[in-house]
């Protein structure tokens, strides 16, 4: 919702969610987790055998493994773990044990891998103010762009409104979720290798439902059939299995051969209240999956990339300097509500000039500045007041300030937010900086340290910086360093961006293309389907920027802007 140079996204409550991880091999264990300050809930794992199918019918007995995702060279997206986690464990095993329960799911552990909403990041720079999930899709359509799940070598269709999470590791998976505060499915993509020879899908499938019967486990088939999905031979079961106080959970799957003794696997849980329209809506997106060959992905990104380090290369010093605005620009957010009228959601202000290093720290004088903190380079400055939950007596404000050398060799930024309501308000810092190449150590990284009011802190995270790599600075006025000569019509590209709100280095695939008035930016982040518009004069200057969840920032006059405001009685700064 908000612009890619913010970091804004208002305090939430902390969560809790029920999750129930469940193979043939290993019994299921419900865990609610409450992650306070945690941008990124952690997905649980089941540790299983290769043959093991997750579904999310209730075995009794508990036993879990969690798996710890390593950091790896190529994997920028790494996640930092919670400041701080609260625990609750309890097991089918006894009835005595204290019953969680999920408003929405009933008492079904649905969420056998966590599924966080993963939005793509804000408007300018790295953080975003809009909830972590959107209302699901009534019209159940599809989205329009597919799902590229580059890890698994597959493509779908997703339903509209489909939360997407990665979750990285020896074995990849992704977590798809109809994005909302209830969610009525949740589903895992997952890659799975035989572990004896000559297995089918239905073999497969056949074989864990002989297991769950073997284990006493109650359940009743409701659909166990053939498919034909990407020309091949796949099959797919959904199961009702019983819970405490009356109705039933469903859980399903679907297993698609990629090879011999190789699938390609989506496991299913979801409620049993409009099972028809989720099944029907799955089926829809089922048959749109398609396979790709490994060689042609890499071959397709290595070309992408290698446009987008093209792109980053020819960002020179003049350039930069270019960008430099003498007044500031001011932007309205805002929101269609159910009548189609616009709802404000805030407003941004964006300066950029040139500045010193140390000036990331607003608290310190430029003229005091000595050493490397008086190092001159380009200096973005982001100001934004948002309204949090359509309450005028509720805002965050956020200062950001980005530091970008001339030669792009380092970089510095940081972040204050402060979430006012009435008399109460409560703050938040991130900090950041981009080591320049030195002998000793010729690779850069990029570091951040996260910190809350009552001292809470992450440890540092630390990324190699990759190829193709957009600082905090550029991605302020990203349209201005574009290609913008008259033989261009459309270029994609990929490269990378950090994200301030998740605390991720995603890759981005970008689309930039002529428009009649100027140019226009589309973005999908990570592997996420959903598309982010960015339009901009002829200039590359931003003009506009419209959200996947259907937020509009735009640039508007000053006086136009209080204007605006004041009528509807909203706090200006």
């Amino acid at each position: 919702m908000l612009m890619h140079a913010l970091a804004i996204h208002p305090p939430r409550a902390a969560r809790a969610r029920l999750v129930t991880t469940v193979t043939p091999q290993r019994h299921a264990a419900e865990e609610v987790r409450i992650d306070e300050d945690s941008k990124s809930p952690r997905p649980v794992n089941a540790s299983a055998r290769p043959e093991a199918v997750l579904t999310a019918v209730c075995i009794i007995g508990a036993q879990r493994k969690r798996d710890a995702s390593p950091f790896r060279a190529r994997d920028w997206s790494r996640e930092p773990r919670p400041s701080r986690t609260i625990r609750a464990v309890h097991t089918t095993r006894h009835p005595s044990s204290r019953r969680i329960r999920s408003v929405q799911l009933a008492s079904v552990a649905l969420a056998f891998a966590a599924a966080g909403a993963s939005a793509p990041a804000g408007v300018f720079s790295g953080v975003d103010a809009r909830p972590q999930s959107t209302a699901p899709a009534e019209s159940g359509d599809l989205a329009p762009t597919p799902l590229e799940a580059d890890l698994l070598n597959f493509s779908m269709r997703v339903p509209s409104g489909t939360s997407v999470r990665i979750e990285r590791g020896p074995s990849p998976s992704y977590l798809l979720a109809e994005a909302s505060d209830n969610p009525r499915w949740r589903m895992r993509a997952a890659s799975l290798r035989a572990s004896r020879l000559g297995t089918t899908a239905q073999s497969q499938c056949q074989d864990f439902l002989g297991e769950l019967k073997a284990k006493g486990q109650q359940f009743s088939v409701l659909l166990d059939e053939p498919r034909t999905i990407a020309a091949r031979q796949a099959h797919l079961f959904y199961i009702a299995v019983p819970i405490d106080g009356g109705g039933s959970g469903i859980s399903g799957t679907l297993m698609v051969p990629t090879g011999p003794d190789q699938y390609l696997v989506f496991s299913l849980v979801a409620l049993e209240e409009g099972f028809e329209r989720t099944r029907a809506l799955l089926d829809k997106s089922f048959a749109t999956l398609t396979l790709v060959e490994k060689s042609a992905v890499l071959d397709e990104r290595a070309t992408l990339l290698g446009r987008g380090e093209a792109i980053v290369a020819s960002i020179t010093p003049e350039a930069l300097r270019a960008t430099i605005t003498k007044d500031p620009l001011f932007y309205r957010m805002w929101k269609p509500d159910e009548k189609g009228a616009p709802q404000e959601v805030g407003y941004v202000i964006i300066r950029v000039r040139e500045g010193k290093r140390g000036e990331v720290d607003a608290s310190k004088a430029p003229d005091s500045l000595k050493g490397e903190e008086a190092e001159a380079g380009l200096l973005a400055l982001v100001d934004a007041r948002v309204i949090v939950n359509n309450d005028a007596t509720n805002t965050l404000d956020v200062q950001s300030r980005y530091f970008l050398m001339w030669d792009r060799s380092s970089e510095s930024w940081s972040m204050r937010s402060t979430q006012r309501q009435r008399a109460n308000s409560r703050s938040s810092a991130q900090t950041g900086v981009r080591t320049a190449p030195t002998t000793g150590a010729p690779r850069p990284t990029i570091k951040v340290i996260s910190a809350s009011r009552d001292g809470m802190t992450r440890d540092p995270i630390e990324w190699p910086v990759p190829p193709a790599y957009v600082s905090q600075a550029e991605l302020v006025v990203l349209g201005q360093l574009m290609p913008r000569k008259e033989k261009i019509e459309s270029i994609d590209f990929l490269n990378y961006a950090f994200d301030q709100r998740d605390q991720k280095l995603p890759q981005r695939r970008e689309t930039w293309s002529r428009t009649a008035t100027g140019w226009k930016l589309e973005t999908r982040i990570g592997s996420s389907p959903d598309v982010l518009i960015q339009e901009f004069d002829k200039d590359g200057v931003r003009v506009r920027r419209i959200d996947p969840d259907g937020t509009v920032t735009e640039r508007i006059a000053l006086e136009e802007l209080r204007r605006i405001w004041n009528a509807k009685g909203l706090p200006v700064g």
